[in-house]
């Protein structure tokens, strides 16, 4: 790799939020990166109010963005099930991770960082990519992340059993080879969702952090010294 070429970690925002809003949240860990690696933040494609906690410190921030329709089990498995909306976002990563990067400076990316449902996008795009023999992606890094389908159950806990084929199917492909860096928060409303989420990965490679907080971002410092330690020792040697 070039001496001035650093390889790239892509952001992957949460529903109802915007890459702009997710620079601020991940802004702590993106000052101990920045100077190892190109950060990308990426946009969702879809239209769609403020997502939880966002208001009202990000009020007028908009436009807020989702990666899914995810209204109903049945508008969510046919994203999971390689939509033109998935299908673009994978382009785009692969674009990212040629030769050549995505821009001046840039290597391939070897990192995902996804929040809330972009923890369960970043999960995807990495197995697809594993199944397609590209090992690039070295770690994935889902931070209070939700569940394909939220793991067979509405809200409230009432299981759906169009949900919970959905999700033992999208579990059932294997698990994401790629080490990963599971950040949980213990106040969480959908801290089950993120501790499902572990199992879609190889429990060889996959480190649980939970930390006190709720739908957010960490914000203490010595946790993201950890994360932004554990990121540069698995990513920082192609």
């Amino acid at each position: 790799m070039h001496a001035k070429t650093k390889p790239s970690i892509v952001f992957l925002h949460g529903s109802g939020t915007n890459p702009d809003i997710f620079r601020m949240q991940t802004r702590k860990l993106a000052a101990l990166l920045q100077h190892h690696f190109t950060l990308h933040y990426l946009a969702a494609p879809l239209p769609r109010g403020p997502g939880p906690g966002v208001l009202p410190f990000f009020e007028g921030c908009g436009p807020y963005l989702t990666w899914m329709d995810d209204s109903s089990a049945e508008a969510e498995k046919e994203y999971w099930d390689g939509s033109p909306l998935f299908e673009r976002l994978l382009e785009q990563i692969k674009r990212l991770s040629g030769p050549e990067g995505g821009s001046a400076g840039a290597g391939p990316v070897v990192a995902l960082v996804g929040f809330s449902m972009g923890g369960k996008v970043a999960m995807e795009l990495t197995r697809r990519l594993e199944g397609e023999g590209d090992r690039r992606i070295k770690m994935v890094i889902p931070v209070c992340g939700t569940v394909p389908l939220q793991g067979g159950f509405d809200e409230g806990g009432a299981r759906n059993e169009t949900k919970e084929k959905g999700y033992r199917e999208i579990l059932g492909r294997g698990p994401v080879k790629a080490k990963s860096i599971h950040l949980i928060g213990e106040d969480d409303p959908w801290r089950p969702e993120s501790e499902v989420l572990v199992d879609f990965f190889d429990e060889t490679g996959r480190s649980v952090i939970r930390f006190k907080g709720a739908h957010h971002m960490p914000l203490d410092d010595a946790l993201n010294r950890q994360v932004a330690r554990m990121i540069l020792a698995a990513c920082k040697d192609g």
